[in-house]
Formats: structure tokens, sequence, C-alpha cells
């Protein structure tokens, strides 16, 4: 799940969807995924206050090239409009080491980093630049850092920005309560 202005959201896979939970309101509400026939491997990722779909799109059929591509909510919160397709050229690098395995996108900031599954392979996207650059293999994973039972090391991620206000408030209520 990803928190965006009050509401949680999560993909629906069956069909592809979105589904979001406002707290304010106390109600869940479906949004249509853009091109939702022709995703692979979608996911949702927080980028400065924004709600970003990141999912490839393949359909051999399609008059699109295939690509990874990432869309942005609009603040009407039903409309999707496409804020970057990742360059054929890198997107044939890319589907080449991810062999059909799917993505995981993790999003903190201006930056979303695209990990692939069973890898130790990334991609980070710069949203502020317009850049892709693939990020170097974790020396920390596989046969020569930490045991792993004989399988594959892979990077997982998790967009995580921790606060002191939270925790420092509680405390202060036990004291003056």
């Amino acid at each position: 799940m990803v928190h965006v202005d009050g509401k949680f959201y999560c993909m629906n896979y069956n069909p592809f969807s979105v589904l979001a939970y406002d707290m304010a309101a106390n109600k869940w509400f479906k949004i249509q995924a853009p091109m939702r026939r022709f995703l692979r491997s979608p996911g949702l990722v927080e980028s400065r206050g924004k709600l970003i779909l990141v999912a490839a799109v393949e359909k051999s059929k399609l008059n699109v090239p295939k690509s990874l591509r990432l869309w942005g909510l609009q603040d009407c919160g039903t409309t999707w409009v496409e804020i970057e397709r990742m360059p054929l050229q890198l997107y044939m690098q890319f589907a080449e080491v991810e062999g059909g395995n799917g993505f995981d996108p993790v999003g903190h900031g201006e930056f979303i980093v695209i990990m692939i599954r069973g890898s130790d392979k990334g991609l980070l996207f710069d949203i502020c630049r317009k850049r892709w650059r693939w990020i170097p293999a974790c020396p920390y994973l596989g046969s020569s850092g930490c045991a792993n039972n004989g399988e594959d090391a892979e990077l997982r991620g998790l967009a995580y920005e921790p606060r002191l206000a939270t925790p420092v408030i509680s405390l202060l209520s036990c004291f003056t309560g």
C-alpha cells in the first residue's frame, strides 16, 4: 500500500485497477488503471506527494512500442497522465535482464528505483532530471556477501522516512497527561 494525501492506494490484479481507501470519508473506491489489459508487473509509488503507477506495457499487437512507463494520478483522482517512458534501447536491456520475472518499484522524493525480481540489479529514475541509470550491483549480496542458503540474492526495498515527531508527541503526552 502507498499513502498519498490522506488516502491509501493498492493494486488490484484481476483486472488491473487501483483501489483507494479515503481515511477521512472512511470509504473505498476504485480507479481504472491506464492501458490495463496490456500492463505487466504494475506497482504504485509515492513521489513528491503524487501517486505514480509504474508498469511495463507489453502487447505484440499494440501500435505502440513495448516499454516501461510511469503515469501520475491527476488531482481529480480518476485520470492518469503518462509522465515518463523508458527509452527503447534502455528498455531492451532492462527486458533482457528482467527476463519476464517482474520488478518492483520503490519511490522516495524525486527518485524511483526499479528493482528486478530475482536479481541484484536495478534502475534509478530521477523524476526532476528525467534521467535513467543502472545502479551498481550490491557488493554485499551473493556468494561473497551474506549467506543466502545457496539461492540467488535479490534486492528488496521499502520507502521509509523515519520521523521523530510522532514518538516524541506520544512520549510527551505520557508525561503531561
